[in-house]
């Protein structure tokens, strides 16, 4: 205090009443208080102004990188798609042909309302072409954009019930004699035909357990429990794999080339009746120097029936 206000100022202090001297104090105490939060504030507030005057430099050299950066020319170049046309045969092709067109303008950068419906219409064949055709001769430019084409598509060549006629095929699918790929991928295009209406999850997944034919896969499919229709395929495509591929390995038998062993029982059989023919005796009485014919018990609805061949010598009956 004294370095601070100097020797002038505490003087008379030691005479001074002791609540004076303390109320001096306590007024030192509140100026010397206050002079410590204003100091401390004015250095925050520099602080606060420098990191301030740090960020707007970072912003301004941020937008100055990103004004070169957009000022660069772009390097994407228009990419031609081919596309299969549609013809107005098969109309659950249809679906999948709008797609295929709308990657095949993004692809190509086409963006031009025009543009759009010509490329449609270089895509279209038999009766569909035919059909858009008449729209344009009859009404130059009935088609305004690719939007108002699309729906005219769906609403001339899907059938009312198509959606039903999805659902219903999805429901029935079964794998049969099929492989498990092939019957994935017609779930799939089914799946895919439903876009606009999906069924459940549990639905496609409860399909697909009770569709699938290989038993080691059905096993699987009920002891893991999928939840979602693309894991149950995960995991029968992957049980089939091992299952097919553990066939694969299997040692296949070798066919033997060399004759074939006969059974002694058939031969011991076959014996005593060649043995007889061969010794030219009677079949009824069993004598030489004569040969009856061998007789065949016939059936109830019949006469007995003979077969050989008649060799009488003198004695023409047996005994």
């Amino acid at each position: 205090m004294v370095s601070l206000l100097g020797e002038a100022a505490f003087a008379g202090f030691p005479n001074l009443p002791a609540e004076q001297q303390r109320a001096r104090v306590e007024r030192f105490d509140k100026y010397e208080s206050s002079l410590i939060a204003h100091v401390s504030a004015a250095a925050q507030e520099a602080a606060r102004a420098t990191m301030r005057a740090e960020a707007q430099s970072a912003a301004q050299a941020s937008a100055t990188n990103t004004a070169s950066f957009a000022a660069r020319p772009t390097t994407t170049k228009p990419v031609k798609m081919s596309v299969p046309t549609f013809d107005g045969k098969v109309s659950d092709s249809l679906v999948f042909w709008v797609r295929e067109i709308e990657i095949a303008l993004s692809a190509g950068q086409i963006y031009d309302a025009r543009a759009q419906v010509a490329f449609a219409l270089s895509n279209l064949g038999g009766r569909a072409r035919a059909w858009a055709m008449a729209r344009e001769t009859a009404t130059p430019g009935y088609f305004t954009s690719w939007s108002f084409m699309e729906q005219e598509l769906r609403s001339t060549f899907l059938l009312a019930n198509v959606a039903y006629r999805h659902r219903s095929s999805f429901l029935r699918c079964k794998q049969g004699k099929r492989s498990l790929q092939d019957y994935v991928m017609e779930l799939h295009n089914l799946e895919a035909a439903m876009a606009g209406a999906p069924l459940s999850e549990d639905v496609k997944v409860t399909v697909f357990m009770d569709g699938v034919r290989t038993v080691p896969v059905r096993t699987e499919l009920f002891r893991r429990q999928p939840k979602t229709f693309n894991e149950a395929v995960h995991i029968a495509m992957l049980e089939d794999h091992c299952v097919r591929s553990v066939q694969g390995h299997t040692a296949h038998v070798e066919a033997n080339e060399g004759p074939t062993p006969m059974e002694i029982s058939l031969a011991e059989s076959a014996r005593p009746q060649k043995t007889q023919r061969a010794s030219g005796r009677c079949f009824g009485c069993n004598r030489g120097r004569h040969r009856q014919r061998e007789r065949v018990s016939g059936t109830n609805d019949g006469p007995d029936r003979f077969r050989g061949v008649v060799q009488l010598c003198d004695e023409s009956q047996c005994c």
